[in-house]
């Protein structure tokens, strides 16, 4: 298979991956569904709105303008279409707090060479100055030594000199997912070349430096504008603006030791990603973090193909390595899915497209979590409850993400549609053999 992407100049890289988007037809294998989508169950019990409105539903209305637009209806000084509030609004986007919340990233593959690119703060103590960072794990690895560097600066937004500079070390991560957890622990003091010293814990409180505010990459809109900031070309921390153009899709990747493949969920962005713009945000207008960039497409005659890893995916994947002491443990059903069928549904209330697919089950494993808890071949998911949470599986990264949730001992319900009627199925993962690196 081509390699699409590049794979890095000098002190910035990006992964390289081979633009072979997929969707249908991932999985060997072939089961007979019912005609069933998860709305045509809500139907079933009791749902009297439209699949539109339905879907409408399903959104949280975690965005700052989303909360607005609510209120906005509410106290009845608005009563358009979302998109409309949008359009209304015509003011500039929010990204203050989340060009304090990217820095700089530099990691020493030798004594002469190195990697650099961009990540973003996820928790700080302010009072002992540690702090969490997530980026790429392409940034952090060293395909020579096969190792993950041990020498790891940081940069917050403003600086870029040995006096605020940030030892950072690693914490835990995936190759697989590319994604990487940094430590910046307080206490740890940084010796400059003139034999000067300060703390991290110095460094961050002289500086402006804040946790990323959290956005929902579930509610991305296609046409949405969003705003990449990250450390281009090494040459500091930067801002470029772009639309959503895909707001998710699977994309084959190789990993940076050139082992493997694997098929990443991605955000495809017009924005201009550029070397460097590795494990640096894509934020959304009210300044919320989106995605984490990590690739752009390099194959002759494509153009604007950005590509960051939505950030629910990424916070799973950054949660459950910090839940397994630094290594990723994800829950396995034991089974091949395909999307049989798919469509889009606009919903005149929201102003929004929406994309709906039948996720069905190909193959049961032998001895599987799924075979135990009855799941079988045609089944088509429905819904998934975990910890109390619901979430609809309207698309199939949705169930993927719940997995990485799962911890050893806990019990996800499943609701799939067999033979045209609702079935409730409850899988405990309550042993070693039911998780994966």
């Amino acid at each position: 298979m081509k390699k699409g992407l590049c794979f890095g100049i000098g002190a910035a890289l990006l992964l390289g991956i081979a633009l072979s988007a997929s969707g249908c037809g991932l999985f060997s294998g072939a089961g007979k569904a019912d005609d069933n989508y998860p709305y045509d169950i809500a139907v079933q019990e009791g749902y009297e709105g439209t699949e539109g409105e339905w879907l409408a539903g399903q959104e949280t209305g975690s965005t700052l303008y989303w909360r607005m637009w609510e209120e906005a209806k509410g106290d009845g000084s608005f009563s358009g279409t979302y998109y409309e509030f949008l359009q209304s609004l015509n003011i500039a986007p929010d990204l203050q707090s989340a060009f304090r919340s990217v820095v700089s990233v530099v990691a020493h593959l030798t004594s002469t060479t190195g990697s650099a690119g961009a990540g973003i703060i996820l928790s700080l103590d302010e009072t002992s100055g540690d702090m969490f960072v997530i980026t790429n794990y392409h940034i952090v690895y060293n395909s020579t030594t096969r190792r993950v560097c041990t020498e790891i600066d940081l940069y917050l937004y403003g600086g870029g000199t040995e006096n605020d500079v940030l030892e950072a070390q690693y914490y835990g991560g995936s190759m697989k997912q590319d994604i990487a957890i940094l430590w910046v622990k307080g206490s740890t003091t940084v010796t400059e070349s003139d034999g000067e010293t300060h703390t991290n814990a110095e460094a961050v409180k002289e500086s402006a430096a804040v946790p990323a505010k959290l956005g929902n990459s579930d509610e991305l809109s296609v046409g949405e504008s969003v705003y990449a900031i990250g450390n281009p070309e090494n040459a500091g921390i930067s801002v470029v603006q772009g639309v959503v153009s895909v707001d998710a899709e699977y994309v084959d990747m190789q990993t940076i030791d050139g082992s493997s493949e694997v098929s990443m969920l991605e955000i495809r962005t017009d924005a201009a990603v550029n070397h460097g713009n590795s494990g640096g945000g894509l934020f959304n207008a009210a300044g919320e973090l989106v995605g984490i960039v990590n690739a752009r497409s390099e194959k002759d005659g494509v153009l604007g193909f950005g590509y960051a890893i939505p950030v629910n995916t990424a916070l799973a994947v950054a949660n459950n390595c910090r839940a397994n002491g630094g290594s990723l443990k994800s829950a396995k059903l034991g089974i091949s899915v395909a999307t049989e069928e798919s469509h889009s549904v606009y919903d005149e209330k929201t102003g929004k497209l929406y994309k709906s697919e039948k996720i069905v089950i190909q193959s049961v494993d032998n001895g599987s979590a799924a075979r135990v808890a009855g799941l079988d071949v045609g089944d088509t998911f429905v819904s998934a409850t975990l910890n109390g949470k619901t979430v609809q599986l309207t698309r199939r990264y949705k169930l993927t993400n719940l997995l990485l949730g799962v911890r050893k001992g806990d019990t996800l319900t499943l609701v799939v549609s067999r033979s045209g009627k609702a079935v409730t199925l409850n899988v405990t993962f309550d042993k070693d053999s039911y998780f994966m690196s």
